[in-house]
């Protein structure tokens, strides 16, 4: 079933001053993006910086776009210099490099729908959204209403568990909290909430939403099917009976470096429960089940020139040694208030959109516990609903590869993340602002 679309009651404008340094061009035409760089070059040089504002409405959306992320007089001049030169053939594969350096370049208007792809369990890190919390109020609040529910659960706060001061041992050992389970998902969906609000303020709202396994939680509340406090109820939950799980093998995790019909080829020949567990792209999967399988498969992908690492995860997330979780999810679950979709939200289960009925819904959420996450499909599927611009919100990187490998290709795709270790965190945030801006996602609809 197809939610009905996010209607267009009202519009955020993009009115907030960046975080740092943002110089936003646009122009009739390529030549006059030329010429507005040479001005603002000699401007530059000479020692005169761009006020630190909102970009001006008018160049949001201009035809031909540069948005150029800075920190300082030195790097605005050496970005504004490689811009100057991308114009000169002014072709994609001239811009893809500087993208990595703070420079975004578009043209026209939005090429189609926005996605945004909340991030999962594994991408956790201590301090992770440390430096937007001491610039920014409304990942604060996020992380205030967190503490709030998850007191009580946790016995302390979850800014204890991720914010830590002191030396490389105190880091480390919060850096082992942090991959118990149990606060791993809520840590982690703390930050995806966060993220995708501080988007907001910024006139950034998305059209359809996905989440890599834990992460469907964060895409849950940007739907508006759970309310920010009652998805950590639910994570939390989630990876409570997670950890719960004790049976004689806990099981195993692998990733492979190979396509899912390789990696299904080679798990028939082995002995033991083993099975693809997350199907990540085109050329990676994730496998899980018994330990001893497990292994024996690492071993074969080995013999074949495959590369196979095994992940240091509690259990075989994705698989039927987790079922057992879903009971007491399903409890909470049952408690919860949870909505009709307002936006698009592509499920791992089955790759479609999300059911209205609620009753449905949890159904969904307590399957994904031991199901594949089919995330290639899920891609496919966003792309056929007309999504283009696909921005990872939460902690690192993973899913803009995963997004790279299975839609790069196609010319009207493009893929942002939002956030990178400090101390780039907020260099990061800006740089996915100057992406989306460039790219005509300057203000978007929201109920």
């Amino acid at each position: 079933m197809t939610p009905t679309p996010t209607p267009p009651h009202s519009t955020v404008p993009a009115a907030r001053t960046p975080l740092r340094g943002l110089a936003m061009i646009g122009a009739p035409s390529a030549g006059g993006l030329e010429t507005r760089i040479d001005t603002l070059l000699d401007l530059a040089r000479e020692g005169s910086m761009p006020p630190a504002a909102a970009p001006d409405p008018a160049d949001l959306g201009a035809p031909e776009r540069l948005a150029i992320d800075y920190g300082d007089q030195k790097e605005l001049i050496g970005r504004l210099e490689k811009a100057r030169q991308g114009l000169a053939d002014d072709q994609r594969a001239t811009w893809e490099p500087l993208e990595a350096q703070g420079v975004f370049r578009g043209s026209g208007p939005a090429a189609g729908k926005l996605a945004f792809l909340f991030t999962g369990q594994g991408s956790q890190y201590v301090n992770m959204g440390r430096d937007l919390a001491d610039a920014e109020p409304v990942v604060r609040a996020v992380l205030a209403e967190a503490d709030a529910v998850l007191e009580p659960l946790l016995d302390r706060s979850l800014t204890s568990y991720v914010f830590v001061d002191g030396d490389r041992a105190a880091v480390k050992a919060a850096g082992q909290d942090l991959k118990q389970t149990a606060i791993t998902q809520p840590a982690v969906l703390t930050l995806d909430v966060a993220l995708g609000r501080l988007l907001g303020e910024f006139g950034i709202v998305p059209d359809l939403v996905m989440g890599h396994s834990l992460g469907e939680y964060g895409a849950l509340v940007s739907a508006g099917v759970l309310t920010f406090a009652e998805a950590v109820r639910a994570a939390a939950a989630r990876g409570r009976e997670m950890s719960r799980v004790s049976v004689g093998d806990n099981g195993a995790m692998a990733a492979v470096m190979a396509p899912v019909d390789v990696v299904e080829e080679v798990l028939k020949g082995i002995e033991g429960y083993v099975v693809p567990a997350n199907l990540n792209s085109r050329g990676q999967c994730v496998i899980g089940g018994d330990t001893p399988a497990v292994e024996r498969a690492i071993e074969a992908f080995e013999e074949r020139d495959v590369q196979a690492v095994r992940l240091p995860v509690s259990h075989a997330f994705h698989t039927k040694i987790v079922a057992p979780a879903a009971d007491g999810l399903g409890t909470v679950l049952d408690g919860l208030d949870v909505q009709a979709p307002r936006r698009q939200i592509v499920a791992n289960v089955t790759a479609d959109f999300y059911p209205d009925d609620p009753k449905e819904i949890r159904g969904l959420l307590c399957r994904q516990i031991a199901s594949p996450v089919r995330w290639v499909e899920g891609l496919e599927k966003a792309y056929a609903a007309g999504a283009r611009a696909f921005v990872e919100v939460g902690p690192k990187r993973a899913l803009k590869g995963f997004v790279d490998d299975v839609l790069g290709g196609r010319a009207d795709v493009i893929s942002l993340y939002t956030n990178q270790t400090r101390p780039r965190e907020i260099a990061t945030f800006n740089q996915a602002l100057c992406g989306l801006y460039a790219a005509g996602y300057s203000s978007r609809r929201v109920s």
